[in-house]
């Protein structure tokens, strides 16, 4: 640990108490580091709405040399369709899109103007959304490959293993759908809508990884493709302190990622996703 990007917190103010920052997202754009950030009360999910996403700048990431612009102009409130939570920032040709959401009534996308640093009005489109129970989609994130954008998220019960273990299969787990490049038409593999329930699992729970997500894609130099998540080590323990760090290669060639078995690691998790009670 070096120190706090926002050691004073967000200067974003939705209410009158306290505002918590989490879920960070740094991107490279140009010669800038941008990162984007969840500002929620600090008494989050107790059947309010209140977020916001923010964003900080930096020319080299070191501590101290952040500047916190405040809010990008995505904010949610009690009457909001979304949960301005969980920001990923897309770039594609030049153009710069927020991918968030979690829970509420799904995964949307934004535009942002240029720089991205905040966002362009009524440019708000739904990219998923799960219709059966409390909705639980969340922590999407866009990955480019070939003539696709895939949509990968993860779904399900993230967190308090230890203390209330959702059923079988509710447990969270990484989904996908994807979409021709500049259309949005996002699908699972069996030509599902991802805004009414689709969505392919990439990966869930199996020998002793129980309820992986919180992932990131991105495209390695060494290894091509990999994702990475949090996950529960079943033989370590299910509090969410004990989560582990892990990644697999990604193999598309079906057109679809696949997980390889090969060149897993695992390290004590370091950030964790927070779900809607």
């Amino acid at each position: 640990y070096k120190g706090a990007v926002l050691p004073d917190g967000t200067n974003i103010k939705l209410w009158d108490g306290k505002m918590d920052a989490w879920a960070p997202d740094v991107h490279l754009v140009g010669d800038t580091y941008y990162l984007y950030y969840s500002a929620v009360r600090d008494v989050a999910f107790d059947g309010h709405n209140l977020a916001a996403i923010g964003v900080a700048t930096s020319t080299t990431m070191d501590i101290g040399s952040w500047k916190d612009l405040g809010s990008t102009g995505i904010q949610s409130n009690d009457s909001s369709e979304f949960n301005a939570i969980d920001p990923d920032l897309f770039v594609e040709d030049g153009r710069n899109y927020m991918i968030f959401g979690s829970y509420e009534e799904g995964l949307y996308q934004a535009a942002m103007n240029n720089p991205p640093t905040s966002v362009v009005p009524d440019s708000y489109a739904k990219l998923a959304y799960e219709p059966a129970g409390s909705h639980a989609d969340e922590g999407a994130n866009m990955f480019k490959y070939g003539d696709y954008n895939y949509l990968f998220y993860s779904n399900g019960v993230c967190c308090g293993f230890d203390t209330k273990k959702p059923a079988a299969g509710e447990e969270y787990k990484i989904k996908v759908c994807r979409s021709k490049s500049g259309v949005m038409d996002f699908r699972d593999s069996d030509g599902k809508l991802c805004t009414e329930g689709g969505g392919t699992i990439v990966l869930e729970s199996h020998d002793n990884v129980y309820g992986p997500g919180g992932q990131g894609v991105y495209d390695d130099p060494t290894y091509g493709p990999i994702i990475y998540y949090h996950y529960v080590d079943t033989t370590i323990g299910y509090a969410d302190g004990q989560k582990q760090f892990g990644w697999n290669k990604l193999d598309f060639s079906s057109g679809w990622p696949v997980t390889t078995a090969a060149d897993t690691t695992a390290q004590p998790a370091t950030t964790q996703t927070t779900q809607k009670n």
